[in-house]
């Protein structure tokens, strides 16, 4: 992936450079170039300065390899990595040039490392400070030389900015080399700042002629200076002036930050409370006998607070006496009284509560109803501070929110620590509130909620509470405070949320169940051994993962194991089975798609072969009584989620210790048939195994756990509005910790990054790699983008009566075949290349790629979604590796699906797999090749991850490259990009897919769909 770097060198100029694969940063050549463009084509001022040829060189420390290559600075970290010198070269921007880049970069979303993006920051406060007229003019001391310039204000505002910012410099701004040392992020922010308002005030003052210039040579050379930016001339200091003019400038500028005053409002609590003494007595208030007075108001007060002194705050009449006519000049009253108009502008109740009142203001206050109060407090504060005038409240005032915990044990003494505690046996349990980090009892709640205010004295502090919610809390403890209960109904109370006024902050109990409860079994349960009869050696996280599904069985818990693709689910599952079998609790039943059921025989007779394993397939499969007497002899029976439809009478009859659910995603529509059917079959235990517990929204995660836990989360409704809508529309942090509170125990994940699995797996390398068409596919391309636009345009015109989201889907799928190839749209059978060239832009690049990996020995896999396009690609892959190429589709019998994984698992195998994404891209291992191809994509990237882990998991020992061909300017470019912002929901609560593209209005579906000018290649 293209990366360019910046860089702020100690000579005030703006130094940039490339990263790209595989070759040593440096200046951009044409591919990076071409690249660019296609990332960003909005980016011309960038664009432009890479291609300058004029470069120059700097030196400066990278973190390198131990080869002594500069690493790359996106992907994984490394622990190898050492800081070197290395010799850049760079393209060198200055003064004006620089700016342009700066302020695009700050501009739009480009492709650019941190260090640049902090310079563009940098650079867009100073020309806000430009803008608003907030510079100043300095001397500044360089290299023995004198040089006026414009600076920013340095007031306090710009100073808090500065802070933050210098905090934030990314380590590669100061890798510069120099005798003197890394440089200091304040001073690079600074010369960015004087560089960029140098340019914009003489910009700006560039025709405004300077008179009445001062006699004084030094002075008269400083004004010139201003305006000109250069260096003053070495005779503009014949007296030695120069040095005692910088400071005097300097002393200037620092006389704005520590002069005068700040206008300060002043909140004071009623004095009858001041001396009331801390908590609560006999439920009254603060035991002063029941409510505050009515008649007792707040008072807000106007005060000055020196800026020399922040801790002293006067009254008008002692910042009189204490400075006279007041400090450096100011008037007390001027300022107080424009302070006060600058705080009614910027909260205009102010204006209502304070109106012609100011000496009132400024000696004992004016009263402030509590609804005022909170007001001022809640909504004008922060209008207040960004106006710069502060608000002081009382020094015990707190705002605390109300949550909840819930501390169960078992009903039985002793059987809290027992591993037979059951999902059925009761609990018993209690609920505990707590004000911010305080408990509260509902005594001490109901003589808060008597005051009925949203503000109350609560051991020592004002506390600002919602009324409502006390009472709300109140009687949700003395109603269901305590109890008893099953596990599953216990925190399906916490999961609906029925009667709870507040958040869940955690779960708590002791023993086995406290682990579990927790979320952190897997970690804290003593590990079992790796069982006697398996033939494999756990990974330590493989071995945690069989301790934690053994306690969730042992506690009737349904379990939802959902680990990465790749990371030995399954092998997990047939531990477990080959830990029980001395004891052969019942038949476990284990229900797969039809692509993974040989692979389910197969990896059950090489880990644990004395397993007895039945697959319950075919026409001549056991059925009834012979089904229930054939399971009870079998330690795993194997069937699919077609089969369990059409079954499920009589395999609801059998008594199944647990059944399981492999790419239990399958079942994350709650209202399919084969939901419902897997729902119908009982058994004591549920697992289920997915590497996408949410693969479009988080009502997948409901649909699996409901499957496992039923009632857990409530309906799909309830789930939905205290959930769903909240967490995916709005954004909501509080359902989502309260959703991860109910389902951590019963889910356990973990991701090929984290630290305890990272080091079994190789680096895996994801490129979107983009491809033009040919004049053929533009034709054909516009051809149907133009028949939409004119049956959109006129409904009437469509005589079938064809929806207008079946008519976007069906032009969706069209164009989606003329990307891949023409052949595969027009259905005609002709060739795929035409006189010996190629008719695709896709598949000339994808020949590249697979010739590529074959000259190097590498075995390479092929996704695409259509069948008929695999049956179009497999012939002439064929014919350019001169060896077979299998296509894996939803076609081919399983007993043909085992033999061409086998085939091509094998070293002298086929060098090249076709799959269906469909049919191939979930339950298989192939390990033996490390390049993976999305020849069309998916739209999905929780489906095409799965696809590529069929390569990138355990086993694979090589790096994984993963190619995902886009063709340019068409539809498939343009929502590649909305995926690619989207990715963040993807990994945590996925939301992808194609539906939300019919749900456009038409400009925005024409614009999408549009062939852009550079989509067709030469």
């Amino acid at each position: 992936m293209l990366v360019v770097h910046g860089l702020w060198t100690r000579e005030h100029s703006l130094a940039l450079w490339v990263e790209a694969p595989r070759r040593r940063p440096g200046p951009a050549r044409a591919a990076d170039l071409a690249d660019l463009a296609r990332q960003a084509p909005r980016a011309a001022a960038l664009a432009c300065a890479l291609a300058s040829p004029a470069t120059s060189t700097v030196s400066v420390s990278l973190p390198c390899t131990p080869s002594g290559r500069p690493a790359a600075s996106t992907g994984r970290a490394r622990a190898d990595l050492r800081l070197l010198p290395v010799e850049l070269e760079v393209v060198d921007l200055r003064g004006a040039r620089a700016l342009e880049v700066l302020t695009e970069v700050a501009e739009q979303d480009l492709p650019v490392a941190d260090g640049l993006r902090w310079l563009a920051h940098v650079a867009a406060g100073a020309r806000r400070a430009v803008d608003a007229g907030h510079v100043v003019p300095d001397l500044h001391a360089c290299d023995g030389r004198f040089r006026a310039r414009w600076v920013p204000a340095p007031d306090r505002a710009f100073g808090r900015w500065r802070t933050v910012v210098a905090q934030a410099c990314p380590p590669v701004l100061r890798a510069e080399r120099s005798r003197s040392g890394p440089a200091q992020a304040p001073d690079l922010l600074d010369d960015v700042c004087a560089v960029v308002v140098d340019v914009l005030v003489a910009d700006r003052t560039r025709d405004v002629v300077p008179h009445d210039l001062p006699a004084n040579p030094s002075l008269r050379a400083w004004l010139l200076g201003l305006r000109s930016g250069e260096a003053l001339a070495d005779d503009a200091d014949r007296h030695g002036t120069l040095p005692s003019l910088a400071r005097r400038v300097r002393d200037w500028h620092r006389s704005g930050e520590d002069a005068g005053y700040d206008v300060l409002l002043r909140v004071v609590e009623p004095e009858p409370w001041e001396d009331v003494p801390d908590g609560l007595a006999d439920g009254k208030l603060d035991g002063t006998g029941g409510e505050a007075p009515a008649d007792l108001n707040w008072r807000l007060q106007t005060r000055l607070r020196p800026l020399d002194d922040p801790s002293l705050v006067l009254t008008l009449a002692e910042a009189r006496a204490e400075g006279g006519s007041g400090r450096d000049g100011e008037d007390p009253l001027l300022v107080l009284l424009t302070g006060t108009a600058r705080a009614g502008t910027a909260h205009p109740p102010l204006k209502r509560i304070l109106g012609g009142r100011t000496d009132a203001a400024a000696e004992h206050g004016v009263e402030l109803s509590i609804a005022e109060l909170l007001d001022l407090v809640e909504v004008g504060g922060p209008k207040l501070a960004a106006a710069g005038v502060g608000l002081q409240l009382p020094r015990h005032w707190t705002k605390k929110a109300l949550s909840f915990s819930l501390t169960a044990s078992a009903a039985q003494p002793g059987a809290i620590t027992a591993p037979q505690v059951r999902q059925a046996e009761l609990l018993d349990f209690r609920w505990q509130a707590a004000l911010g980090d305080s408990p509260i009892t509902e005594a001490e709640l109901l003589a808060l909620a008597a005051s009925k205010s949203s503000l109350v004295r609560f051991r020592g502090e004002w506390v600002q509470v919602d009324a409502d919610t006390l009472r709300r809390s109140a009687t949700f403890l003395r109603r269901r405070g305590t109890g008893r209960a099953s596990i599953v109904d216990v925190l399906a109370a916490v999961g609906s949320g029925r009667d709870l006024p507040g958040p869940v902050t955690s779960v708590d109990a002791r023993g086995v169940l406290g682990d579990v409860l927790s979320g952190q079994a897997a970690q804290r349960l003593p590990e079992l051994p790796d069982p006697p009869g398996l033939r494999a050696e756990l990974r330590p996280y493989q071995r945690r993962g069989l301790t934690w599904l053994a306690t969730m069985s042992q506690l009737g818990l349904g379990a939802v194991l959902a680990d990465d693709m790749g990371l030995g689910k399954t092998l997990q599952l047939l531990a477990l089975l080959a830990h029980e079998a001395p004891s052969a609790p019942g038949p476990t039943l284990l229900v797969c798609p039809m692509s993974v059921v040989g692979n389910w025989a197969a990896e059950a007779a090489r880990f644990v072969p004395g397993l007895r394993v039945h697959v319950q397939h075919g026409p001549g499969r056991p059925k009834g009584a012979d089904l229930a007497a054939l399971a009870a002899e079998r330690d795993l029976v194997v069937s699919t989620y077609g089969l369990v439809v059409r079954d499920v009478t009589d395999l609801a009859a059998v008594p199944w210790h647990r059944v399981a659910l492999d790419e239990a995603q399958h079942v994350k529509n709650a209202n399919t048939r084969q939901a419902r059917a897997v729902r119908a079959i009982g058994a004591a235990h549920r697992v289920a195994l997915t590497g996408t517990p949410v693969e479009n929204r988080l009502e997948d995660l409901r649909a699996i756990l409901d499957t496992t836990n039923p009632g857990l989360l409530g309906s799909a409704a309830s789930f939905r509005d205290t959930f769903a809508v909240p967490i995916e529309k709005l954004g909501q942090a509080e359902p989502a910790a309260r959703l991860a509170v109910v389902t951590r125990p019963f889910v356990l994940r973990r991701v090929k990054t984290d630290p305890a699995v990272a080091g079994d797996l190789p680096e895996k390398i994801e490129m979107t790699v983009r491809a033009n068409l040919t004049p053929e596919q533009a034709a054909l391309y516009r051809r149907v983008v133009d028949d939409l636009t004119a049956r959109l345009a006129d409904p009437g015109a469509d005589p079938g009566g064809v929806s207008r989201r079946g008519l976007i889907l069906a032009a969706l799928t069209r164009l989606k075949q003329i990307c891949n190839h023409p052949a595969h749209y027009l259905g005609d059978s002709s060739g795929v290349l035409h006189r010996g060239r190629h008719r695709s832009g896709k598949l000339e690049l994808l020949d590249d790629v697979v010739t590529s990996a074959r000259a190097e020995g590498e075995k390479v896999l092929c996704f695409t979604q259509f069948a008929e396009f695999g049956h179009l690609l497999g012939p002439h892959l064929s014919d350019l590796t001169g060896e077979p190429v299998p296509f894996l589709h939803g076609g081919v019998t399983r007993r043909g699906r085992d033999a061409m994984v086998e085939e091509f698992s094998a070293s002298d195998g086929p060098g090249v797999m076709l799959l269906s994404l469909r049919a191939g891209g979930t339950g298989l291992n192939l390990t033996a090749a490390n390049h993976v191809v999305h020849v069309d994509r998916w739209w999905n990237p929780a489906v095409e991850d799965q696809a590529t882990d069929r390569a990138f998991r355990i086993g694979q020992h090589r790096q994984v490259q993963v190619r995902k061909l886009v063709s340019v300017g068409t539809l498939e470019e343009r929502v590649d990009a909305v995926i690619t912002r989207k990715r963040g929901l993807a990994e945590s609560v996925v939301g992808s897919g194609e539906g939300w593209i019919t749900e456009l209005d038409t400009d925005a579906l024409r614009e999408l769909i549009r062939l852009g000018d550079d989509a067709v290649g030469e």
